[in-house]
């Protein structure tokens, strides 16, 4: 069982890495990009008119106001970025893996990556310099941050107000309607900006992951042929024990046709042992090692998705049909030799 059911484990870890990298294309918005497009003003409409500009799309959902800028922490040369992304009326959607979104005054989330340079856990308050402002808070979450790495504080655009009342926004982040394409979107808002607008769409990690799945798909069918010498092994081993047995079988007036269930239906338990086992070793394996990756990127752990329900099915199903399949043909061979044959191979 042990044999068989790592190959099967490691095919289990390969769809994970699959889902996970296919949960980035189908749903960013689970994996902290939840808006689809960046604009930028060059200041000649102001903030209003941007904002009337965008509000007229019908292909956009939601329009978030924020600012970013680099900021310096104490003990460090390098810098961080600082975001301020929605308001308390209207929060901009962060993706939490940990704690809570930031509501109230002087609140806000970060990511791994942040977390890790600066040595801090959520709960702790963290002060840094923004220009020669001081500004101090509270990190209450940890938000999946798929960019810079992960070193990324989150706030409302509020809270920064707070410290400098003149703050106007410097860019829009904008959720889009299901169905809607972001390219055309894009076309239209520059359109209708005549030059005054600046839109890129978010640039989602995953693409950069694609040649990866050809890679997955290649190792699956690997691991693949190397479970099938493994089982055509134990079936092997399954009917040459058996032989043993065959004479007593005999003896006791099964025929060849119930000899040959016996051999088969004791291969594919071994095949469903191997799967159940490598089922329930594989998932918490491929989460901890995603997650793992996960957390050294930056961008941090929560990231793993594990294959649906239906997929595992039909793999296990796949596995043990299989494996009775192909036990069927050596173990009905066996079953029909004749009595010299057998206590030849006996003795």
């Amino acid at each position: 069982v042990g044999r068989l059911a790592l190959p099967l484990l490691l095919i289990v870890v390969a769809m994970s890495a699959w889902t996970t990298i296919d949960r980035f294309h189908s749903r960013p918005e689970q994996l902290g990009l939840p808006a689809a497009l960046t604009v930028r003003g060059d200041g000649t409409l102001g903030d209003r008119g941007t904002r009337t500009l965008l509000d007229r799309q019908p292909r956009v959902a939601a329009v978030y106001p924020g600012v970013e800028t680099a900021a310096l922490v104490p003990g460090q040369t390098a810098t961080i970025a600082l975001r301020g992304l929605g308001t308390r009326q209207d929060p901009y959607p962060y993706t939490l893996a940990e704690g809570r979104p930031a509501n109230g005054p002087d609140e806000a989330v970060a990511g791994q990556g942040l977390l890790d340079l600066l040595d801090v856990r959520v709960g702790d308050w963290v002060r840094m310099t923004v220009g020669e402002q001081p500004q101090i808070l509270h990190i209450v979450g940890r938000s999946i941050e798929p960019e810079n790495g992960g070193r990324v504080i989150s706030t409302s655009l509020d809270t920064l107000r707070e410290n400098d009342p003149q703050l106007t926004p410097t860019l829009y982040q904008l959720r889009l309607r299901p169905g809607a394409d972001a390219h055309e979107v894009a076309a239209a808002l520059l359109a209708a900006g005549h030059g005054h607008l600046d839109v890129h769409t978010v640039t989602n990690p995953a693409d950069g992951l694609s040649p990866l799945r050809a890679v997955v798909a290649g190792l699956v069918c690997v691991l693949a042929l190397i479970g099938l010498v493994e089982l055509l092994t134990a079936i092997g081993g399954t009917v040459r024990e058996g032989e043993r047995d065959l004479l007593a079988l005999k003896a006791i007036g099964l025929s060849p046709r119930q000899i040959t269930a016996i051999t088969v239906t004791a291969t594919s338990c071994t095949a469903l042992a191997a799967v159940v086992v490598a089922t329930a070793a594989g998932l918490p394996l491929a989460r901890w090692l995603i997650d793992a990756q996960g957390r050294s990127s930056g961008i941090g752990a929560g990231i793993a998705a594990g294959p649906s329900p239906l997929l595992l099915l039909l793999f296990g199903a796949a596995a043990v049909v299989g494996a009775a399949g192909l036990a069927a043909l050596p173990a009905s061979r066996a079953a029909r030799r004749r009595l010299a044959d057998t206590l030849s191979a006996v003795a």
